[in-house]
């Protein structure tokens, strides 16, 4: 058998390797990779807009190369997929650095400072023939973090220039620019949380000067978040660990910009799901990985408060077919039912938050305190037909029904008849319409016209003393807590 070498057109296969869709965000995400595995705990990015035809730097304070490892790492394929590398190197296929910056741009030069000698190297898109050759320049393009690199110690100085429509970054005006390094702070936040916050081995990092802060997708600050047990989950490829979370209804956060940064980059319909980190380092933020059998679940208001954490080892990169460039995972076989039984759970779960505000997650569909109070809706399903019910032992319905004495058949029979009368493919799409159900404010005739009943319902209950506590538990219980509306109650009771 003979074997005929084919050797690929360099100036082609270029080209083509430029269009594998990186995102400005999700390239410079690769090129952090890189200063992480150099041992970095600073990483500064630089934008400059240029009148539409930008320079970008990324400057760190890793270890450094020397020359014969820079052009390693300027190797298409470097080190492969196959290759063992150490816990903390988040490569994985040898391409991010060369693949990441050229999606982006024309040119791109590194240069490293090793032991106080700077090796310096060019991949220019236009000078590729023939042949894999790369320039060595005497200097990286001018810009503001390439002036700081002539005076530090050990690192690395990556620079994108002679920007094209290819990229995302080009031909944009400055308002445009600038709404993309918001994108990429966003993304930077989040992928690297975990760096950034100090969970793991702590990252600096900055955009323009600004340092970035970590943005925390499974709310752990809030109290009301509800963090779900561990589950290890074993296989013929090792062993990965998932913790689902059930995130705050939107009632319960102080303000609507807490509730809109709690939500994350696309907001909190985009990201629900789960969360596939891997050597601490986010891979896939959101979705359901094509879970769900034979309709996949898909991202639906009613899941948004449902994020499950999944954390995979790197040796697990073929197993969940991790993409080159480090956004997209996809589970093993073997995975799919436990992470599938995970995920029905979690999303039931964040269904009930979502459905009875500020419910808590392990409390299917019933609201108490230590007051006895008593959430005065409850769900019932028949053969995954959903049904609601008044519960009658709501002390509202059971201070009415005792007014009612002999008459209280009277009430039993209206609620009866409005609970198989619950508009709930209306209510539904309307929330869905909306965007979330938020919480009603009265408009000053309805506290008018509400307050005189209210009132009345208050005084029929007896099991207080204090008349602000009978109404504070009436209207807590009933899920009114505004605060003008209780004021007229109190008016009408004749109290202070």
């Amino acid at each position: 058998m003979r074997s005929v070498e084919i050797a690929p057109s360099p100036y082609a296969l270029l080209r083509s390797l430029r269009g594998l869709g990186y995102s400005p965000e999700t390239a410079l995400a690769d090129l952090v990779d890189n200063s992480l595995a150099a041992g970095a705990r600073q990483v500064r990015i630089h934008l400059d807009w240029r009148d539409g035809n930008p320079l970008v730097e990324i400057l760190d304070d890793g270890t450094g190369m020397n020359f014969d490892r820079l052009v390693e790492a300027m190797r298409f394929g470097g080190a492969g997929p196959d290759a063992e590398r150490q816990g903390g190197d988040l490569g994985r296929f040898g391409l991010g650095l060369k693949t990441a910056s050229l999606s982006q741009c024309r040119e791109l030069t590194v240069a490293s400072r090793r032991e106080g000698l700077v090796a310096r190297l060019t991949w220019d898109v236009d000078r590729v023939g023939e042949g894999w050759s790369a320039v060595e320049p005497d200097a990286s393009p001018s810009g503001e973090l390439a002036t700081e690199f002539q005076s530090l110690g050990n690192g690395t100085l990556v620079s994108w220039s002679r920007m094209d429509r290819l990229g995302g970054l080009w031909g944009l005006d400055r308002d445009t620019f600038n709404d993309r390094i918001s994108d990429i702070r966003a993304h930077l936040a989040m992928t690297f949380h975990r760096f950034l916050s100090g969970e793991t081995r702590r990252l600096a990092m900055s955009v323009n000067g600004r340092a970035l802060n970590a943005w925390d997708p499974f709310c752990r600050w809030h109290d009301a978040t509800t963090a779900l047990p561990r589950d290890i989950i074993r296989g013929s490829d090792g062993a990965i660990t998932a913790r689902p979370y059930i995130l705050p209804h939107r009632d319960r956060f102080a303000s609507e910009r807490e509730w809109d940064d709690a939500g994350g980059p696309g907001g909190w319909v985009e990201r629900q799901g789960f969360y596939v980190y891997r050597g601490d380092r986010l891979v896939s933020a959101g979705g359901w990985l094509g879970l769900g059998g034979a309709r996949a679940w898909t991202r639906e208001e009613s899941s948004r408060l449902a994020r499950i954490a999944l954390e995979l080892p790197a040796s697990m990169d073929e197993a969940w077919r991790i993409d080159i460039r480090k956004s997209v995972a996809r589970p093993p076989a073997w995975a799919r039912g436990r992470l599938a039984g995970l995920g029905a759970d979690c999303r039931r779960r964040a269904r009930e938050v979502f459905a009875w505000r500020g419910v808590g997650a392990g409390r299917k569909g019933r609201r108490s305190n230590a007051d006895g109070e008593t959430w005065p809706w409850e769900a019932r399903s028949a053969k995954a037909v959903p049904r609601y019910r008044v519960r009658r032992e709501h002390p509202a319905v059971s201070a009415v029904a005792q007014a009612l004495g002999a008459e209280s058949g009277l009430l039993e029979g209206l609620l009866s008849a409005l609970e198989l009368t619950v508009p709930v493919e209306r209510i539904w799409l309307d929330v869905a319409e909306q965007g979330g159900a938020e919480s009603v404010q009265p408009t000053a005739a309805e506290i008018a016209e509400l307050a005189a009943p209210l009132a009345t319902l208050v005084r029929s209950m007896d099991k207080m003393d204090d008349t602000g506590d009978r109404l504070d538990s009436v209207l807590r219980s009933l899920g009114v807590t505004q605060p003008a509306l209780r004021a007229a109650v109190i008016r009408k009771l004749g109290g202070n």
